[in-house]
């Protein structure tokens, strides 16, 4: 079964006047597990209602676009903020929120979920399932004012505002939001730099986490794997080589083009090479706040030479021209 999904050439399940959604999921995407993902794109002065995801927490990559957020969480909690390309944004399980386009052109939004099929539930579907007089009573209302709301079937999902809304200077820096793009990379050489954000730069995360990789030409992401976590790749920009390694024995090596996603099992090892002569650029999901990583680079080190030449049955002095490091060096170049 191939850990490899075309998500932007699959159409999208959702499709409003205002914007659509294609979703790579389980049920899409088998081989998922404890991850998925979506595209997002909403045109100018639509929005996504406001919803939540009772079996998922969120976090969303803003791949382009200008746009304002709304999360409404227990404890009254009421955060609204903008948000704009590079930037992410976690949503806790259960928490309603909603995203608004206020720029110009589309707004387009990777969004990832710690549940390999996230559930939906929107605001419309309150007013239009739960009892007209119940809801009277609550908002101190005739049940006929939602009787009307009720029978309406309103367009759900995406819907168009006459006028976008207009953004203030108090929603530019919330809690739940943080610039990745911004930042300086915490590993950079010349085969490609890593932005991580994970748990101990951005408090709110709770089983998600994003790195932004970018590979050079002839840059590669050293042989490794995650103990703690599954990994969810998007290509961004350029073209990319990957090779998983199953423990039944299993070798599944594939190329991808921007709009492709690929999954890599809790644990289970796999490199990434740049295959062209421009960036490779990835969104990298994992499904814990804090992934753990061991490369190839570190691992070969940790033994001895008399010990690897017994393995791989070669000489005893055959491991004496190979470096020993001593921490992973994450990204390599062929060149």
């Amino acid at each position: 079964m191939t850990h490899l999904f075309h998500l932007k050439d699959t159409p999208p399940q959702k499709i409003r006047s205002g914007g659509f959604r294609i979703d790579g999921n389980a049920d899409q995407f088998p081989v998922l597990s404890k991850l998925a993902l979506s595209l997002l794109e909403l045109h100018p002065k639509a929005f996504r209602e406001p919803h939540w995801h009772p079996n998922a927490n969120e976090l969303s990559y803003c791949v382009d676009g200008v746009g304002i957020m709304t999360i409404f969480g227990p404890g009254n909690t009421h955060d609204t903020f903008t948000i704009a390309r590079g930037d992410i944004v976690f949503v806790p399980k259960g928490s309603l929120h909603h995203i608004e386009n206020i720029g110009d052109g589309p707004l387009q939004l990777l969004i990832c979920f710690d549940n390999e099929r996230p559930e939906d539930l929107e605001l419309t579907s309150l007013v239009e399932t739960m009892p007209a007089h119940i809801l009277g009573a609550t908002f101190h209302q005739k049940p006929e004012f939602f009787q009307t709301l009720q029978h309406a079937k309103a367009e759900n999902f995406i819907r168009m505002r006459l006028e976008a809304s207009k953004p203030t200077l108090g929603m530019l820096t919330n809690r739940y939001k943080f610039n990745l793009e911004a930042h300086l990379p915490q590993l950079a050489n010349e085969g490609g730099w890593v932005k991580m954000s994970n748990n101990f730069l951005f408090h709110a995360l709770d089983g998600l986490a994003i790195y932004s990789l970018v590979l050079k030409a002839g840059g590669a992401r050293e042989p490794h794997w995650h103990p703690n976590a599954a990994e969810l790749n998007y290509l961004l920009q350029g073209a990319a080589r990957i090779t998983l390694v199953s423990p039944n024995g299993d070798v599944e090596t594939f190329d991808m083009k921007v709009g492709d996603m690929s999954f890599m099992p809790q644990g289970y090892l796999h490199h990434i090479e740049n295959l062209g002569k421009e960036d490779a650029r990835f969104a990298i999901f994992f499904n814990h706040e804090a992934p753990s990583d061991i490369g190839a680079s570190g691992c070969m080190g940790a033994y001895s030479n008399g010990l690897l030449s017994t393995m791989f049955g070669v000489a005893d002095n055959y491991f004496t021209k190979m470096p020993k490091f001593q921490q992973d060096l994450f990204i390599v170049s062929r060149d």
